[in-house]
């Protein structure tokens, strides 16, 4: 979004999304894919645009979107014909003649068009005659022409007749795309019209969000079919039709399985995209806020259909976050944290500039998890289409992109702004557009093709499968072009030949099996658009729908086609028809065209599934309403290259019997400016806060962490509290950890002890155990990062016991190692070589996880011998549990995750160099990660001269930035005095002991890696004697250039006692949990076991363990 509104703030609100085309493919033997040539197809249909003072990139901010593809069969002979759309010229329709040979029957046809400007097409049969006709969508801003969207109708002998004004769908508006849908199950289309705003995106005021009120001739339209016209029921159907919808995408399914169509449309530039879910009622309730917690920015092409093949239906969003660095470093920007949050408070919720993979929950909530499958970056990205490219059961995504002009070039934008370029473009208060768009670099960029590889991995095979040629591509559909079972694709360019491509699966990969569809429906609907196909075979489901008018402008091919891998029969196929009726097929053996009418269905009452929920359910009444409220301290104004914030770890939660009554109490940690709260349980079924007036004076402080152990020996529990936070100053008396000395009866007082040490530091975590084996606890205190230098290592300190609650720090004598060990978040005292004494395990940011041995209450760094050296990550919590029963201790770690821009391995680190680079007595912090074969840093180049202003002479322009590494930035004697940190790994995991003090670290399912992980609650939830995991996490005050982690809503993790855990979804386990999970406990309250959830900057949430 960012970047776009750059271009526009550039000169007279002139700006635009874009692309174009040049396709150069070469054709290679045992390539999934083979581009044929115009010769061999009579394909010879080119996008040409051509410059005009009047009608170009500066004056239509649309000019290089493209057209789009229809794929039908228009004279029913079984061959899939085409029709492509053309901006300027005519449009062409192409008659299959078979063997990939087509001919241009558009003349003859009469449906060339006679608007100026032609976008999408949708192919559909409106009156229901049982022949396709044609709707083209039609925009553009020239003179003399009413851009009216036209409706060719098929006569049925290879000729149509325009009637778009007499079916009432002659639409004015700057139309984008059209789908037809049957909304109301009565067994005719309807249609969605997707309109962009006419209005220039420099003259609203963004503060008055205008997406209420309706624009009449722009506005996005749903049109209900009244039999031989249509009626506009936008307004009462609750279609938003406003004047800021920048429509570029419109995507329809039943995403919540309940047998109705649902809306999903993808809006450009400052709107966010809306989520319409059907109400069965001829109404839509638009609740995207509700079920997804990001979205692209300047959301383009989309398509939805379940990629990973559990029955719901999954939403991918293309945007314009380029892959490679040097794209990155000249042609984006990104949204500040103030510009972003302006946004959030006026109602454009949370956008980031990156395509966005919805994975749909089943429960009306998504999980954005783009960033974990590597999709998250393909460039200026149009058409996406989800479709089993190979038949092996796994539908893949393919993403047609390329700008024709790269408008957000950093350079040119730089160059035209000068004032003498200025002077020379611009004479008479006329701009000399030809000029300005001469200027404009162009560099075309490969389509992706990522190939489905299960358990949502992706691996983008564009280049090995011959899809891999630089290009400039728009609309696509696909399509079996050659009736062979697998889906041929067709992709239109802007000024080049379109692309028709045919799938080689049927030769290279003969094993890999089909089901195809042709569906007669009833009514008005005789394709039956809508209908669910849903295929079970044993342990497996395979399902698509039949909504061909999709991707970007485009429509494929209306026969469902679905890949089976290597099945040579199915037991169960089940069509769900667009009126609820059901057809039922019993061992069905594949590679076969079943023809199937509606007619033959039977009704059925349709239950929406919802299972069981087995281990938790949410409390919606809660023993006590604590909130937790964050401050409202940015770390971004200090620290502007850091890109998390780490003022927002808190709270953690610790639970004790603090008044010896046998019920269990809790203390939950405050943020700064707000106290941390004592919970006694009542014999009511309660709790009440206690101690108010002792915390209530500290709480200028924000707490870190928290831990209930006996202090003073006098059999209580006394409370210790850390003060942390970035916010705070090493001269700041709020970071004093606390000591809380109970009196027995929960009434606390505090300690006059200055800990952990005299030295005013950043603690993070306490962890309390007898290591000298005196009778007494002693505490590990961990240091989270030294305030306003952020990077720098810190220590983490041994505090031994003297038996009366008075501690002295003997880390020096006791854990040297521990000095300046790292970014420390958190420790466990455990018995890790099974000797009778507590060892010590240590993690952090930038951090190996540390092992300290216990030998005669001397702790000695032993990490390299326990197999950790190389175990550096983001680690932010650990947990000890004996998780494969074998009898010794193993360890649970919540870590970063793989949902992320940053990624990291042994080969591949991500690495941070902190100095005070320019000599003005703040440290900077420059973070590193690879691109390709080289690292670089993150930081684009005008941000690091905001920070480091002496650069400015070296990078004068973008070019000169974009390929520099760290060595190339900085001297070798300015790296030699920085501190170099180092993280090869970002996984959740688990490390299991082999009793000798020897670990191996497993990641766990992707499912905990959807997140950042901070809670971690380890037991037998499901009464089967062995652990199970319950992880939370969630990172929300991030800045929009790495964007927020949210996909997390708990995930619990089913253990089968030998350390393996499999996740359970949200249905089968019950729980959801919404926000930035800091803390889990568990309480038993009145013969029930609750899970306690602590929540960063909200309440606390508290779930019944059946």
């Amino acid at each position: 979004m960012s970047v776009k509104f750059s271009i526009y703030f550039f000169c007279t609100s002139l700006l635009v999304l874009t692309i174009s085309c040049s396709r150069q493919v070469q054709e290679k033997k045992a390539k999934l894919f083979t581009p044929l040539s115009s010769d061999s197809t009579g394909v010879n249909f080119k996008n040409t645009l051509i410059f005009s003072q009047e009608f170009n990139i500066y004056t239509y901010r649309n000019f290089y979107n493209g057209g789009g593809v229809g794929l039908g069969d228009v004279n029913n002979d079984g061959l899939i014909d085409m029709y492509l759309t053309a901006n300027q010229g005519p449009n062409k329709l192409y008659l299959n003649k078979g063997n990939f040979r087509f001919e241009d029957i558009t003349d003859k046809a009469g449906v060339s068009g006679t608007k100026a400007w032609s976008t999408g097409v949708s192919l559909a049969d409106v009156n229901g005659d049982g022949w396709l006709d044609i709707y083209v969508c039609n925009s553009g801003d020239i003179k003399g022409d009413d851009k009216e969207n036209e409706l060719f109708i098929n006569n049925g002998d290879l000729t149509f007749t325009e009637r778009a004004k007499e079916f009432g769908i002659a639409d004015k508006g700057f139309t984008t795309h059209a789908v037809f849908f049957d909304y109301d199950r009565d067994n005719d289309l309807d249609l969605y019209i997707l309109n962009n705003s006419y209005q220039s995106i420099g003259s609203f005021n963004l503060m008055k969000n205008e997406r209420p009120k309706r624009d009449q001739l722009g506005g996005d339209k749903l049109m209900r079919n009244d039999g031989d016209h249509f009626t506009d029921v936008s307004e009462h159907a609750g279609i938003f039709g406003s004047i800021i919808g920048f429509g570029l995408g419109a995507t329809v399914g039943d995403v919540n399985n309940d047998g109705w169509l649902d809306i999903y449309v993808s809006n450009d530039f400052f709107e966010r995209d809306y989520l319409y879910l059907n109400n069965h009622n001829g109404k839509f309730k638009e609740c995207l806020p509700e079920q997804m917690k990001s979205i692209s920015g300047a959301s383009m092409g989309a398509d939805l259909a379940d990629i990973n093949n559990d029955g719901w239906s999954d939403i991918f969003v293309t945007e314009m976050l380029p892959e490679r660095n040097d794209r990155i470093k000249t042609v984006t920007t990104f949204e500040n944290w103030d510009r972003y949050q302006y946004g959030v408070t006026n109602d454009y919720y949370h956008q980031f500039t990156r395509n966005m993979f919805q994975l749909n929950n089943g429960n009306d909530t998504f999980s954005e998890i783009g960033r974990l499958i590597d999709m998250e970056a393909t460039d200026w990205s149009w058409g996406a289409l989800m479709f089993d490219m190979d038949n092996d059961g796994l539908k893949d995504v393919f993403v047609a992109n390329g700008i024709y002009q790269d408008l957000t070039n950093q350079d040119y934008l730089q160059y035209v702004l000068n004032e003498e370029v200025v002077k020379s473009i611009v004479t008479n208060n006329q701009v000399n557009y030809q000029k300005l768009v001469e200027l404009i670099p162009s560099n075309p960029v490969p389509d992706y093709a990522f190939h489905n590889q299960g358990n949502l991995s992706f691996v983008n095979k564009a280049e090995e499968w011959g899809l891999g040629g630089p290009n400039f591509s728009n609309g696509s559909a696909y399509g079996d072009l050659d009736n062979d079972g697998d889906l041929d694709l067709v992709i239109s360019h802007v000024n080049e030949t379109a692309s028709v491509i045919r799938n080689e699966t049927n030769v290279l990969n003969p094993a890999n099996r089909y089901l195809k569809f042709s569906l007669q429906g009833i009514g008005k609907n005789s394709f039956a658009f809508g209908t669910k196909i849903v295929i079970e075979h044993n342990d497996q489901l395979f399902s698509i729908e039949q909504i061909p008018n999709r991707g970007f402008e485009s429509s494929v091919d209306p026969r469902p086609n679905i890949g089976l891998g290597k099945l040579d029969t199915v037991n169960r196929v089940r069509i769900q028809w667009p009126d609820g009726r059901e057809t039922v097929l019993q061992n069905v053996a594949t590679n076969q065209n079943l023809i199937l009418n509606q007619n033959d269905g039977v009704e059925v009452i349709y239950e929406k599934s919802i299972p069981t929920a087995t281990m938790f359910e949410k409390l919606s009444e809660t023993p006590f309403n604590y909130i937790h409220h964050e401050s409202e301290f940015v770390d971004f104004d200090r620290d502007k290259l850091l890109y998390h914030m780490l003022s927002t770890e808190g709270p953690r939660i610790s639970k004790a019997d603090v008044n010896g009554d046998g019920l269990e109490d809790l203390y939950i940690g405050g943020a700064k400016d707000s106290p941390g709260t004592m919970y006694v349980q009542t014999t009511d079924g309660g709790f009440k806060s206690v101690s108010e007036t002792v915390f209530q004076t500290d709480k200028i402080s924000e707490d870190q962490a928290n831990l209930f152990f006996d202090a003073d020996n006098d059999q209580d529990m006394d409370l210790y509290v850390c003060s942390g936070s970035s916010e705070f100053a090493t001269i700041s008396n709020a970071l004093a950890d606390r000591l809380y000395i109970n009196d027995g009866e929960g009434n606390f007082a505090k300690s006059p002890q200055v800990l952990p040490t005299t030295a005013l530091e950043n603690s993070s975590t306490v962890q309390a155990g007898d290591y000298d084996q005196d009778g007494d606890l002693d505490l590990f205190v961990g240091i989270r990062g030294q305030s306003f230098l952020y990077g720098l290592p810190t220590n983490g300190y041994i505090l031994n016991n003297n038996g009366k609650g008075e501690f002295s720090d003997v880390t020096a004598s006791v854990a040297p190692g521990l000095i300046k060990v790292g970014l420390i978040t958190d420790a466990s005292w455990s018995d890790i070589d099974g000797d009778n004494d507590l060892d010590l395990l240590v993690v952090g940011e930038y951090m190996p996880i540390k092992v300290f041995i216990n030998v005669a209450g001397k702790l000695t760094d032993k990490t390299e011998f326990s197999g950790l050296k190389l175990t550096n990550g983001w680690w932010n919590r650990i947990k000890a549990a004996d998780l494969d029963q074998d009898g010794d201790i193993d360890f649970v770690f919540a870590n970063h995750g793989h949902n992320t821009r940053f990624r990291a391995s042994v080969e591949k680190p991500v690495t941070m160099y902190v100095n005070d680079f320019d000599k003005n007595g703040t440290r900077e912090q420059i973070i590193c990660t690879y691109n390709g074969n080289a690292s670089y840093p993150m930081v684009l180049r005008h941000d690091l001269l905001m920070q480091i202003p002496s650069l400015k002479k070296k990078y004068l322009k973008y070019e000169n930035y974009k390929d520099q590494t760290i060595q190339d930035i900085f001297t070798e004697e300015e790296l030699k005095d920085a501190v170099k940190l180092e993280a090869f790994d970002f996984s959740t995991g688990i490390m299991l002991n082999d009793g000798k003090g020897k670990f191996t670290f497993k990641s766990l399912p992707v499912e905990a890696q959807f997140s950042t992980m901070y809670a971690i609650e380890v037991f037998d939830f499901d009464h089967d004697e062995n652990l199970d995991i319950l992880l939370g996490g969630n990172l929300y005050r991030v800045k929009p250039e790495a964007g927020r982690y949210d996909a997390s809503f708990g995930v619990f993790l089913k253990g089968d006692g030998n350390g393996e855990f499999k996740a359970v979804d949200s249905r089968n386990s019950g729980l959801s949990i919404d926000g930035e999970v800091r803390d889990f406990t568990r309480v038993n309250l009145s013969g029930a076991k609750l899970l306690v959830v602590a929540r960063n900057n909200d309440s606390v949430l508290f779930y019944k363990i059946r």
